[in-house]
């Protein structure tokens, strides 16, 4: 049995704090558009106080959000793409909540009904049709969630990577025929080097689609003075990530599915 050729933890962190770096450098220019999204999450987190209970438990997953979003670009950049996309349904599910939360609030007692020793029997079952697969309540309602469309599919998509399918391990494992060793990647190395780029673009639509949903529904309302300076970084963005995709398309496979 083989890992890798890694001899032990320490010399693993050494690794990927190579990758990490390595693909920093070789980003080039093309890095700011990882930095200037994190703009675009952390601007939001300086706006006025947000005193209203409905928008409290939405404002929270939006900071899950923005962790998971750190977490998906470090992993990332390490060459943990399966982990990367693991924290990016995580994203998603806290995103398909918020706004869920959001068109209705007073469901809100029903998404906190599992805190606490004494469960409502009735308000479990609610709990359970609505929250248990957040993102199939969106997909099947998608209309009422226009700004969700197209990321039900990407989050089906990521949990290939969350239930240790094959489609989403398998390309790491290997048999040598001669010896019967077997081979474990400990690193998502990709085939190609455009591999790399692409699905860093799908990567960085999918949080940026994920971060306009809250813009929109939540913190363009409160810019206030900040309103002018923030449209205009979404304008850049837009540009600057349109140009990065045209280069390194993507396309998400379809994947059947119910979770």
């Amino acid at each position: 049995m083989s890992t890798d050729t890694i001899k032990d933890i320490i010399q693993y962190f050494g690794i990927e704090e190579s990758h990490m770096f390595g693909n920093i450098a070789n980003l080039g220019n093309d890095f700011f558009l990882i930095h200037n999204l994190d703009v675009l999450y952390r601007s939001c987190t300086e706006l006025r106080p947000i005193d209203d209970r409905s928008l409290k438990m939405p404002i929270f997953l939006y900071l899950i959000v923005n962790a998971e979003f750190y977490n998906s670009i470090s992993s990332y950049l390490r060459l943990h793409k399966a982990i990367s996309f693991k924290c990016m349904r995580s994203a998603l599910d806290s995103a398909f909540t918020s706004y869920y939360l959001l068109k209705y609030p007073e469901k809100l007692d029903v998404y906190l009904s599992k805190l606490g020793d004494d469960k409502n029997k009735e308000m479990l079952k609610k709990w359970n049709k609505t929250f248990r697969n957040i993102k199939r309540t969106i997909n099947d309602n998608i209309e009422e969630f226009p700004l969700a469309k197209g990321l039900p599919e990407i989050h089906e998509f990521c949990s290939i990577y969350s239930h240790s399918d094959a489609l989403g391990i398998l390309h790491r494992y290997q048999e040598d025929k001669g010896s019967s060793m077997l081979l474990a990647k400990y690193f998502d190395y990709e085939e190609k080097h455009d591999d790399f780029h692409k699905w860093l673009a799908c990567v960085l639509v999918t949080y940026f689609n994920i971060w306009l949903l809250y813009w929109r529904e939540v913190f363009i309302h409160i810019a206030d003075n900040k309103l002018s300076e923030i449209e205009n970084r979404i304008v850049e963005f837009q540009k600057n990530l349109k140009s990065y995709t045209e280069k390194h398309p993507f396309e998400i496979p379809a994947v059947d599915g119910n979770d």
